[in-house]
């Protein structure tokens, strides 16, 4: 299923590939859409949960608590890295949080536009930063 993964308090926002990282940001044009765009798949580490597979085939995974794109190495700890457990929010809704499997307690968060792997509400008093619609692809 192709599906791009919106900000609820920057709703203009989208997930982007690029530079090696992945950041929010704003809709542009057809190069920005499929940098957007992710397949989601049954998670790696755990088929409950999702994995998000880009256009060229890199995989969202964590490392160092930043959310990157890179090529599934096939170990258990890449597997970990990349697969995320939905957990409802209560910031709006339909929007869900996305939760680490090998760091429970940990979810995927924007922090000045770049996502990352936090403690929930860690550093931020908007706790709406770990908060996300996924929407229909944007490609």
């Amino acid at each position: 299923m192709r599906r791009s993964i919106r900000s609820i308090n920057y709703p203009d926002r989208y997930w982007r590939v690029g530079g090696g990282q992945v950041r929010l940001e704003a809709a542009g044009g057809s190069e920005f859409r499929e940098d957007a765009t992710f397949v989601v798949v049954k998670g790696l580490a755990d088929s409950s949960c999702s994995t998000f597979v880009t256009s060229d085939g890199m995989y969202l995974r964590h490392r160092d608590f930043v959310l990157r794109p890179e090529r599934n190495d096939g170990s258990a700890l890449f597997k970990q890295d990349a697969t995320f457990c939905a957990v409802p929010s209560s910031h709006s809704s339909g929007a869900i949080m996305l939760e680490s499997v090998n760091y429970p307690g940990r979810f995927l968060r924007h922090r000045n536009f770049a996502l990352r792997l936090d403690a929930y509400g860690y550093g931020s008093n908007h706790r709406e930063d770990f908060s996300f619609h996924l929407v229909d692809g944007l490609a």
